[in-house]
């Protein structure tokens, strides 16, 4: 019989029968043994006491145990150990600034959804290697290989990682891992800007219209990395099959033989960021491919206005319009419509001279005059008509019926076609239907 809780403090007491943690903090290794203790410590966060759980972070990592009680954890949808959002893996201020600028407010899920390019789906598992050890730095250390702890020299002695809060990374405040991740975002978005200018598109990136997808060439983190052979080569068909639902495309190049990459252009800049919000990360021909905006243009022109204005036939308004067909060139018909160009060396198949004469006797030939114009055929053989059989010379015209058409003067007689043949009903033969004679 399960004891009863007297106290009015003790009924608030949290007990589970497993915790609430995410893919990279169980670890590597499928077998997990956990200890169980109930009521071990007091949450960091509300400070009621919970169920604690320990474990081996899989082969090479550290020991790891809850540090905030389940209910917080689910309050914030965030892992008990690493306080990681549990669907994006990031942390809970990253993941709330991101949710703000997309309007879905501050919880994860409300209206918004994180970028694939933030999102961290993969497992790390380079966050469960064991702490650096403190006796090795000062050159005490006299464990050798028996030491738990890594024998490695800090980077920095005023890193603002070594100086981590619970309380401040569960409610999104002075989170240094946070700002680390939020300034490397805003380098790389100030470094494409200053691209986007030197290729005069005044500082939007969103007006090249290009995306460039890549097969990964690489499996696993951290210290498991391996490289992986090249994948299966890409071809128009099946980008056009990936890409096709967020908008208009415009062009497709898949530079080198290889087709281990390509550049994928849109009409619109709106269209683009949406394909590489969905696609990437997401897998191609069975491998995952990694998709972002393209540094230059891949039109085949300098700058994003000269290649909208060879795509619209010399319009340099700035609206990329979808390219023309192999062959024709725009502005070269007389209305300024595109107009097929043959390629050189190509001449054109001219009609014969007995087809030119014909059809001028044709264009020439009275009106109701009766009879057609008698085009003369090699040796004299008469062409079969559509229906079959040879054309007759003359006489009544052919039976609807079907039948041999008969010369002139003699009326159309339709002859019956042959019964078929069926050897049960044949009372020549033995073991037919056809009535026994006695």
């Amino acid at each position: 019989m399960a004891s009863i809780k007297r106290d009015d403090n003790k009924k608030q007491w949290e007990d589970t029968e497993f915790p609430l943690v995410c893919e990279t903090c169980l670890g590597d290794n499928p077998y997990i043994r956990m200890t169980k203790e109930p009521h071990g410590k007091a949450c960091k966060i509300c400070e009621t006491p919970f169920t604690v759980f320990s474990w081996q972070a899989g082969t090479r990592g550290r020991l790891k145990r809850v540090e905030i009680c389940r209910n917080c954890a689910r309050t914030k949808n965030v892992c008990q150990v690493c306080i990681y959002d549990l669907q994006y893996g990031l942390p809970v201020q990253v993941r709330d600034r991101i949710l703000a600028e997309e309007g879905g407010g501050g919880a994860a899920g409300a209206g918004a959804t994180v970028p694939q390019s933030m999102a961290r789906m993969e497992p790390r598992y380079e966050r469960n290697l064991p702490k650096l050890c403190s006796f090795f730095a000062r050159g005490e250390c006299d464990r050798g290989t028996n030491c738990p702890f890594r024998h490695e020299m800090p980077r920095d002695r005023n890193d603002p990682l070594s100086k981590q809060n619970t309380k401040d990374r569960f409610y999104g405040t002075s989170d240094p891992v946070a700002d680390k991740m939020l300034g490397r975002q805003k380098a790389r978005q100030e470094k494409r800007r200053e691209e986007a200018k030197a290729r005069g598109v005044d500082g939007d990136e969103r007006a090249v219209s290009t995306l460039y997808v890549r097969y990964s060439d690489r499996q696993g983190r951290g210290e498991e990395q391996v490289s992986l052979p090249p994948g299966p080569a890409m071809t128009e068909g099946d980008l056009r099959d990936k890409f096709y639902s967020y908008g208009e495309i415009a062009s497709v190049r898949i530079p080198g033989r290889e087709g281990q990459a390509a550049f994928i252009e849109y009409t619109t800049g709106d269209a683009t960021e949406l394909a590489i919000a969905s696609t990437n990360r997401t897998t191609l021909n069975g491998r995952q491919i990694y998709v972002n905006w393209a540094r230059v243009p891949k039109r085949g022109n300098e700058g994003a206005a000269a290649a909208a204005g060879a795509a619209s036939g010399g319009d340099s308004s700035g609206v990329v319009r979808p390219a023309l067909p192999p062959g024709y060139k725009a502005g070269a018909d007389g209305d300024g419509g595109p107009k097929l160009s043959l390629p050189a060396g190509f001449a054109p198949v001219r009609p014969s001279a007995a087809v030119v004469a014909a059809a001028a006797a044709a264009r020439n030939a009275a009106p109701g005059a009766g009879g057609g114009v008698s085009v003369p055929r090699p040796g004299g053989v008469g062409v079969p008509r559509p229906g079959g059989g040879p054309i007759r010379r003359g006489g009544a015209p052919a039976d609807p019926g079907g039948g041999p058409i008969r010369r002139g003067g003699a009326p159309a007689v339709r002859v019956p076609a042959p019964k078929p043949y069926y050897a049960a009903a044949d009372p020549g033969r033995l073991g037919s239907k056809a009535p026994q004679q006695d």
